[in-house]
């Protein structure tokens, strides 16, 4: 008896491909995380001294949040997980 040949379909088709390949190395991903949270935590201290002007907390906020978002990814991708 013969094997039926089963076609591929579009999802499956869509989901072959390349492997993803980071932008940076893996050996500047940990100094990646360090700079990030270094940065985020500056932020935040300089966030947490604010009072006031109401325009200046908020981007200290953004770039704290930004930094250390990009700083926890890092550190994660660092210790060998991909997300």
């Amino acid at each position: 008896m013969k094997a039926i040949p089963v076609l591929q379909s579009g999802l499956e088709a869509s989901w072959t491909g390349t492997e993803f390949a980071p932008v940076f190395g893996r050996t500047m991903q940990p100094a990646l995380a360090v700079v990030f949270v270094a940065v985020g935590l500056v932020y935040a201290g300089k966030y947490l001294v604010t009072r006031g002007d109401v325009r200046r907390e908020a981007v200290y906020a953004v770039v704290s949040s930004a930094a250390l978002g990009l700083g926890a990814v890092a550190g994660v991708q660092a210790l060998g997980l991909s997300l």
